[in-house]
């Protein structure tokens, strides 16, 4: 009883609700507005606006001058390059990378999910003239693309609902299809989806756990890279993620 009233006792309760509003913006689909981060975490608005202040001024809280809305600031991409490279999984993921980027001729990535959206914390690019490049920290939505579905796709309903929910309902609809899709065939593939003139192949990695933790990716251009000639690579692909899904167990 002592030692939880002491542990209490020594905890901020100004950095827990700064805490709380950075897993709420990472958590949240795109921007949010001061009177819905005040209302979802229950706090008032002048308690919420004085911490969004020392956040901003600390790089953690991006606020956009024309919307005047909130997300988190790209120190956080700074984090993740930093974790991705100093943590045991780089090591680990890296040589498997260059394997396939060898094995394949295109240029591979390794994506991890950060609340909505999935970022590219590692890449080997092709040594073709004409290569696909992504760049590392690059983000986008987790339902948009092949490497965000095979992501998605294995996460708990829960959470693709919360992602989902902000498009219209026909979009739901046609992006929860392609997620069953990913689910039976264990892999996912786009064309010119997101970037005009690039294909890619994508599928999980997953911890002992069997959670999902990122996405390994294939692309480039689609007069090379597309879903025809992406086929008889497929299960070199699984191969790989299966293995590295492995070695966590």
């Amino acid at each position: 009883m002592e030692v939880e009233t002491k542990m209490k006792s020594e905890t901020s309760s100004t950095v827990l609700r700064a805490i709380k509003i950075i897993n709420h913006l990472n958590a949240m689909p795109g921007p949010q507005a001061l009177n819905d981060i005040s209302r979802s975490l229950e706090l008032s608005p002048t308690i919420v606006h004085r911490l969004l202040t020392t956040l901003k001024l600390e790089g953690l809280v991006f606020q956009d001058p024309r919307t005047k809305l909130y997300s988190l600031g790209t120190i956080f991409l700074e984090y993740a390059n930093k974790i991705m490279t100093e943590m045991p999984l780089a090591p680990l993921i890296e040589p498997w990378l260059v394997k396939l980027r060898n094995d394949i001729g295109e240029t591979v990535g390794f994506y991890v999910p950060s609340g909505s959206t999935r970022v590219c914390t590692m890449e080997v690019e092709s040594n073709q003239e004409i290569r696909r490049s992504v760049g590392i920290g690059k983000k986008h939505p987790l339902y948009l693309g092949a490497s965000g579905r095979a992501i998605l796709a294995f996460m708990s309903e829960e959470i693709q609902e919360r992602v989902l929910s902000p498009l219209p309902m026909e979009q739901q609809q046609s992006i929860k299809s392609l997620l069953a899709k990913t689910v039976q065939d264990g892999y996912s593939t786009n064309e010119e989806e997101i970037t005009p003139n690039v294909g890619a192949l994508s599928a999980p990695v997953f911890d002992q756990n069997k959670r999902v933790i990122g996405a390994i990716s294939v692309s480039g251009p689609v007069f090379r890279w597309n879903r025809k000639t992406m086929e008889a690579f497929v299960p070199v692909l699984l191969r790989v993620t299966r293995s590295i899904s492995g070695s966590f167990e």
